[in-house]
């Protein structure tokens, strides 16, 4: 396995060392892997919704495009919602 040093802040280091003591993890090696595989986690669903958006960002221009105007701002607000809801609802079942 790869290995690399890493300066951590006193703030970090205590952490990492309370983490270890707690009996969660062996060593901080362990603590190391879990960190970086929760903020690769996170970065990929950040990046999934970055897409989802996108596409939905552009099925409103393409709706626009084909003169499909909502008029009203309970309209507006209802899209929106509806929008959203879908995005949220998409990255709980984002596959892994």
């Amino acid at each position: 396995m790869p290995t690399q040093n890493v300066n951590l802040t006193s703030v970090l280091d205590s952490f990492v060392k309370k983490q270890v003591q707690s009996g969660y993890f062996n060593n901080a090696s362990e603590v190391h892997r879990a960190a970086l595989s929760a903020m690769c986690k996170l970065d990929e669903e950040r990046r999934y919704r970055v897409e989802r958006l996108k596409v939905e960002v552009q099925k409103g221009i393409d709706t626009l495009a084909e003169g499909d105007v909502l008029n009203s701002s309970a309209d507006i607000r209802s899209s929106i919602r509806g929008a959203l809801d879908s995005l949220l609802a998409g990255s709980e079942t984002n596959p892994q």
